[in-house]
């Protein structure tokens, strides 16, 4: 069975998780389109879409794996970490995140209010009592975690990648993105979308992304059901909002970078250890006449850090980050109509929705 699959191919598998995920909602939708009953402030039909949207996701990329004859279990990389511990940094990625792109998600919004737009928002509960709660964790917060990442960190960005680490991780963000349908979501979930795609890289594990994923919408549902005020503090901030904003974004960035670059380090593909003569690295020993000095993590960082300012910075980011995923490269001579396809059809998606809020 195969392990890898090209851009095209992840493409497809893309359309088809859509494709499945809006008819079983529009199903739903005509199943439950007589029944008025509704559940803490949500029709019940809106309650079963999220649900069906996900298993349509979960389901297609079987199926297709099925038919295709794809060991899904290896392409997707159902599997632990290459480090336990680097779990452990997955909530403050996924808080890092928010820092970041939730102000940038605010200046966009801002943007839709200026030109008028008045699309909806994702549709939420009352959260009149905590077992709406847990269920809402449960419907909006972990199965798409699951659903979504199995998707596309586990299948469309392996497919995306096989073109170049960038690439995948640019595009499949921008395809998470407009999958979504919301423009208010669009800047969020673009940002989300990138980060997760490094996690995948440096952890080499789709749970990591889950988890990411989890934390992130746990933390949305969490401030809308218990700390609305949180929200109405920063909208009441007025014109210092903007500076409480671009704070969030440096003090944000700096942490994620840091987290990200820790969960690099803890992958363990960058450790050597010093032996008698020479250095140990990944089970060979290397014999020098001079030993390198003793790597000192913070100093490290700093060092990356400030590299991330540069154009040899990037350009060692990049090799780096291309030596960590495991993913077959390809390259630009691999068909990409499939890519291009997707890309427009879903833009499309997008695009009608945007149109209809403007109206």
């Amino acid at each position: 069975m195969r392990k890898s699959i090209g851009a095209s191919e992840g493409s497809s598998i893309y359309l088809l998780g859509i494709c499945a995920g809006s008819l079983l909602a529009v199903f739903s939708n005509l199943i439950f389109t007589r029944v008025n009953a509704g559940f803490d402030g949500m029709s019940v039909r809106d309650w079963v879409g999220y649900l069906v949207i996900q298993i349509g996701f979960i389901a297609s990329v079987f199926i297709y794996a099925r038919v295709r004859r794809i060991d899904e279990v290896s392409l997707a990389r159902m599997r632990g970490p290459r480090s336990v511990k680097q779990l452990f940094l997955t909530p403050v990625i996924a808080i890092a995140t928010i820092l970041v792109f939730l102000p940038l998600a605010n200046l966009w919004d801002s943007f839709l209010g200026i030109i008028h737009y008045h699309g909806p928002a994702p549709k939420m509960p009352a959260y009149s009592n905590v077992g709406v709660y847990f269920l809402s964790l449960l419907v909006m917060s972990v199965i798409p975690a699951f659903g979504e990442e199995l998707l596309m960190r586990g299948n469309v960005f392996h497919g995306l990648s096989s073109r170049g680490v960038w690439f995948g991780i640019i595009f499949s963000a921008l395809f998470f993105s407009l999958m979504h349908a919301s423009p208010i979501q669009t800047v969020h979930q673009f940002g989300l979308g990138m980060v997760l795609a490094i996690v995948m890289i440096l952890t080499d594990s789709l749970w990591s992304c889950v988890l990411v994923h989890f934390f992130n919408n746990f933390i949305s549902i969490t401030l809308t059901a218990y700390l609305p005020q949180v929200q109405t503090i920063y909208l009441n901030l007025g014109y210092f909002n903007w500076l409480v904003g671009a704070a969030s974004v440096i003090v944000g960035l700096f942490i994620l970078v840091l987290a990200l670059y820790a969960m690099y380090r803890l992958s363990g593909r960058d450790d050597y250890k010093l032996v008698e003569g020479g250095i140990e690295y990944e089970g060979f020993t290397i014999y020098v006449d001079s030993l390198p000095e003793k790597s000192n993590p913070v100093k490290d960082f700093f060092a990356f850090f400030g590299s991330l300012f540069t154009k040899k910075g990037w350009k060692r980011l990049t090799r780096v980050l291309a030596s960590e995923n495991e993913v077959e490269y390809i390259g630009k001579a691999q068909p990409m109509i499939g890519v291009w396809l997707a890309l427009g059809l879903v833009a499309a998606y997008w695009l009608y929705g945007f149109i209809a809020g403007l109206i």
